[in-house]
């Protein structure tokens, strides 16, 4: 008789399920919680003498079997990102954590950095060793300035205590980890800008090929991830990848901070199952809107807007579905947009932004986002609109797309394009009666 194969568990993919337990804010809140003590206490700095014993190939192999993704915006696969890393080059190898976190919507990573940075630490001395990095660099928000300080003293902590530098516990191997403020540039969570930022350079995006991997920092071998990401890589060592694929849906596995801005009754970061649904995340975690919606952000600023209907709320929080549904799930800010506000003045505040934030180097950005559609925008929302603008943007959009030296011109037209696809009425009403469908009003927090 043949052996029946067991069947697998469900996967977790609420909250709600009593197998669910939060593992990357675990600790934050908790009194002394960004301390080497607190954070040894707790089981510190054990999943990376797992990682030791473990050796660096099979710790890839074992983030490539929680299938990881990144938690900075792309999702690619984190183990295979780091499986890109050249062997046996002879040549030093770098790793970067990514805490320019400057996303409008997006605010996760701050709390990982100013209440538990040990996690951070320990999931770059496991990222380092399987890389075979000898120096890493975590580049945090120039405004982060308390994060910032309680990262440099963990830092100087695990050095003290022999978990960062020669012979890390012993094992041969040798690490270096270093904190570079940025200057406010949004453009630095580029990677590539980011490095060039690093290098003393203007922070200007770099054309690839080549990649990082290849030719990142000082033209040496670089990986770059985002904090959340080394944080789930730290819990994947400490619990195994089963534990890990175990949670979410087929393709994107694990757990996600959720962030949610705008009129709820309780904004802030919810750690989830990937696959959980706007409706549990916004109703049960965030106690629900405070007025009616017409309108959702999915995943930062740069994610089209998605209509606030019941398919839009029941539907997964994981890349594919929101993909399905015309959007990305990017760093997972949802910000709710109230149905009395009107869309083009959300839509403007957005695109003063990225027009602020352009680096200047190629014009399709620098004239295109910083220039034509700053200036189109601010002639609709203050009453100067005439017929012709609106076709007028998106003609303009036509020719920005997809023809920018990086991706800040896209990230720009996602809010401009998804915004007049769902709401063209209330453009046409600026562009023809320079009247707005919803005059401006106190912000719902001061009502």
């Amino acid at each position: 008789m043949t052996a029946t194969a067991p069947t697998p568990p469900k996967p977790i993919t609420s909250a709600k399920d009593p197998r669910f337990a939060p593992t990357l804010y675990a600790h934050v809140g908790q009194p002394d919680s960004w301390t080497l003590a607190y954070y040894r206490e707790n089981g510190g700095y054990e999943p990376v003498k797992r990682a030791f014993a473990m050796g660096p190939d099979a710790v890839i192999d074992e983030v490539k079997k929680s299938g990881l993704r990144g938690r900075g915006g792309a999702g690619f696969a984190t183990g295979l990102k780091w499986s890109f890393m050249p062997l046996k080059d002879g040549k030093p190898h770098y790793i970067i954590c990514n805490a320019d976190e400057s996303e409008p919507g997006s605010f996760k990573d701050r709390y990982l950095l100013s209440e538990d940075p040990h996690q951070l630490i320990e999931g770059m001395i496991i990222a380092a060793y399987a890389m075979r990095a000898s120096v890493g660099y975590i580049y945090i928000r120039g405004e982060y300035v308390h994060a910032a300080e309680r990262v440099w003293a963990a830092i100087h902590e695990a050095r003290e205590a022999g978990l960062l530098g020669q012979n890390i516990l012993g094992s041969g191997f040798d690490f270096q980890l270093h904190v570079h403020r940025g200057a406010g540039a949004y453009i630095c969570g580029e990677e590539t800008a980011l490095m060039n930022s690093l290098e003393g350079l203007r922070a200007n995006p770099r054309l690839k090929p080549p990649f990082p991997a290849a030719a990142g920092l000082y033209g040496l071998p670089t990986t770059i991830n985002n904090v959340e990401t080394f944080c789930a890589a730290t819990q994947i060592l400490r619990y195994g990848a089963d534990w890990h694929a175990g949670m979410g849906t087929e393709k994107s596995k694990g757990m996600k901070l959720f962030q949610v801005s705008g009129p709820v009754a309780r904004p802030g970061v919810y750690e989830l199952p990937l696959g959980t649904t706007f409706r549990e995340l916004i109703y049960d975690w965030a106690g629900g809107p405070l007025e009616e919606m017409k309108a959702i952000i999915p995943g930062g600023s740069s994610c089209p807007m998605l209509p606030w209907t019941d398919a839009i709320l029941d539907t997964p929080m994981d890349y594919e579905a929101i993909a399905a549904a015309g959007s990305m799930l990017g760093t997972g800010g949802v910000t709710l947009i109230p149905k009395a506000d009107c869309i083009v003045n959300a839509t403007w505040n957005l695109v003063r932004f990225y027009g602020h934030e352009s680096c200047g180097k190629c014009t399709p950005c620098r004239e295109g986002i910083s220039g034509w559609m700053t200036r189109m925008y601010q002639k609709l929302a203050t009453g100067h609109g005439q017929p012709g603008d609106v076709q007028l943007i998106l003609d303009m959009s036509d020719n920005i797309g997809g023809r920018s030296f990086c991706a800040l011109a896209d990230a720009c037209l996602g809010p401009v394009l998804s915004s007049i696809k769902l709401f063209r009425e209330e453009y046409d009403a600026l562009a023809t009666t320079q009247q707005p469908l919803y005059p401006a009003r106190k912000r719902w927090k001061d009502s």
